[in-house]
């Protein structure tokens, strides 16, 4: 046994090891990440399909068109390929690992990019200003910002632009604001087609968002505007190390083209928005209403240069409302001459980093709180969908027809991922505990109803005549007979209920945040879009020990007991 103990120390010494060592190291970048585009005829340009991005979509709907912005002012041959995204986060992934050379995106991301991948991420350009705005439901009657208080303010992600300035004007109006959300004013990241949908159903009063969402809640969902930003910085031109160091000069013309475009859509925004509109209509693959262009293109400053002074004031709020890990320098982030030759590439899991987070988690009571937020939503929710599986499969396995009815619709839904129910649980319910309620019970209730209904259709035909012949009739027959005999497939059916309602939770906590509490889930998605590996792997160990020990504890030895008692173990 204690040659046991010491091979597994031993073994996992040396794994951590090889993790830390290469994680740290710039081996794994030399051979599999930040290769980037070596093909001086393409470059590849991520952009996001929103008003903020005007000068991506314009451009693109003019290639569409036959008249190539980009393809008259970079070398003869030069192809662009240009990539949507939908969350700045990801369009970053995807510059450090070179699968794309530039990207239109929000300064937070930039930012957390340079800071988190050691600064293989810059800032090349400006690109748009304003644009954002605290809009408020038609029945919030407050004045001032201290009307907030008690309150719960939407953002369209956590860290993001957006979230940062709201954040920062909470505190510098004298209301405190946790990121773990509490605090006098709760910040609720939450996905702008949501932010529209729960102002339409009056379940939220108030959000800090950016174009298009600003006029779209403005005029379809009836808000209106309390506080207007004009001054943050947007957008901004973003760059991987890899482009610059190897594809300087095709980067600089795209850059200069990029201003010019700037140009000419300040000087002509009647065709500028109108082509806007073709844009997003073909993106969106619905008709844009003009009307949302007209509305939001005033309230945007395109620009081409940098907003240096504006950048730094929000690199300051970002520090000091705790969404940027450090404060950073702007002509840094802004500079393309110089590169640390700083190891690691950011994506391997670091043992150390891991061993920190969930160190700084237990002392802080952080991952603790998320992991009882977790449980406690689980378990209730498993509860009420045994509750309800539980009847329904005796039904199903005494009739034929509610099998041939309720029993196909359990087959397909059984067969439906779980996250398909989150949007229809936040619209119903809004964020609130019972939307995440209802995604565990659909994801668990299924699997549970046709365990049972299979489990009872299994008992052997000879354990109910011997039953009979012995007297036991009905409820006795039930309870003391066949419940019992389909136990084994019945515990088995929970098992899987179990892990369907775990698996189901954990994607609804990922999607959206609910005011009652921030889970595991929720933690793992902030981890991805801050660019905190370590946590982002630090929440999954947390995951794995925790379906572990509910294994281990809890189904293992109930499993054990009934294979023993009846005389399934060989």
């Amino acid at each position: 046994m204690l040659k046991k103990v010491i091979f597994y120390i031993v073994f996992a010494a040396v794994v951590l090891g090889a993790l830390e060592f290469i994680g740290r190291s710039g081996w794994f970048a030399d051979f599999s990440l930040n290769k980037g585009n070596d093909d001086d005829n393409e470059l590849r340009v991520g952009y996001f399909p929103n008003i903020t991005h005007a000068q991506a979509l314009i451009a693109i709907q003019m290639e569409y068109e036959g008249n190539s912005w980009f393809g008259a002012r970079l070398p003869a041959g030069t192809k662009i390929l240009w990539q949507p995204y939908n969350a700045g986060p990801s369009a970053m992934e995807g510059l450090t690992i070179g699968s794309i050379d530039l990207s239109y995106v929000g300064p937070s991301p930039a930012i957390n990019a340079y800071a988190r991948r050691n600064g293989d991420v810059r800032i090349v350009s400006g690109s748009a200003e304003g644009g954002a705005a605290l809009v408020v439901s038609r029945t919030f009657t407050g004045t001032r910002a201290q009307d907030f208080i008690g309150e719960k303010i939407a953002t369209p992600q956590l860290g993001n632009t957006q979230d940062v300035s709201c954040r920062a004007w909470l505190i510098k109006n004298g209301i405190k604001v946790e990121s773990s959300g509490d605090g006098e004013v709760q910040i609720a990241p939450t996905k702008n087609p949501d932010q529209l949908a729960l102002f339409k159903t009056g379940t939220l009063c108030a959000a800090w968002t950016v174009e298009p969402w600003v006029s779209r809640l403005e005029l379809e969902a009836g808000g209106r505007v309390f506080v207007e930003d004009y001054e943050s910085v947007t957008t901004v031109l973003a760059a991987s190390k890899n482009t610059i160091l190897k594809r300087r000069k095709l980067m600089d013309e795209f850059v200069k083209a990029h201003k010019e475009l700037t140009t000419w859509i300040n000087s002509h925004p009647d065709e500028a928005k109108v082509l806007l509109q073709r844009s997003l209509t073909r993106e969106t693959k619905s008709e844009f209403p003009m009307r949302i262009v007209n509305n939001a293109f005033p309230r945007i400053k395109f620009v081409g240069e940098l907003n240096k002074e504006s950048l730094a004031a929000y690199v300051n709020d970002g520090f000091e409302t705790g969404m940027l890990p450090e404060k950073i320098d702007v002509n840094e982030i802004s500079q393309t001459t110089k590169f640390s030759d700083g190891a690691g590439t950011g994506v391997l899991p670091l043992p150390s980093d891991i061993g920190k987070f969930l160190w700084d988690g237990i002392c802080d009571l952080s991952i603790l709180s998320a992991l009882w937020v977790t449980l406690r939503r689980l378990v209730l929710g498993y509860a009420i969908g045994f509750i309800l599986a539980l009847p329904l499969g005796l039904l199903l396995s005494q009739s034929k027809f509610f099998r041939d009815t309720l029993g196909v619709v359990a087959l397909g839904l059984q067969a439906l991922p779980s996250v398909c129910w989150v949007p229809i649980s936040l619209v119903v319910f809004g964020q609130d505990e019972r939307a995440i309620l209802t995604v565990v019970v659909m994801g668990s209730v299924w699997s549970l109803m046709l365990a049972t209904e299979s489990g009872i259709r299994s008992v052997p035909p000879l354990y109910l005549r011997a039953a009979k012949t012995m007297g036991s009739k009905r409820f006795h027959l039930w309870t003391r007979v066949m419940f019992p005999a389909a136990l084994p497939m019945i515990f088995s059916g929970m098992k899987q209920g179990w892990a369907f309602a775990w698996r189901s939770l954990m994607s609804a906590e990922i999607y959206v945040y609910i005011f009652s509490g921030i889970g595991l889930g929720w933690m793992l998605n902030a981890g991805r879009e801050e660019m905190n590996v370590g946590k982002v792997y630090g929440v999954m160990l947390a995951i794995i020990i925790v379906g572990l020990v509910m294994d281990r504890l809890c189904f293992a030895p109930i499993e054990r007991r009934l294979r023993e008692r009846w005389g399934l173990d060989k």
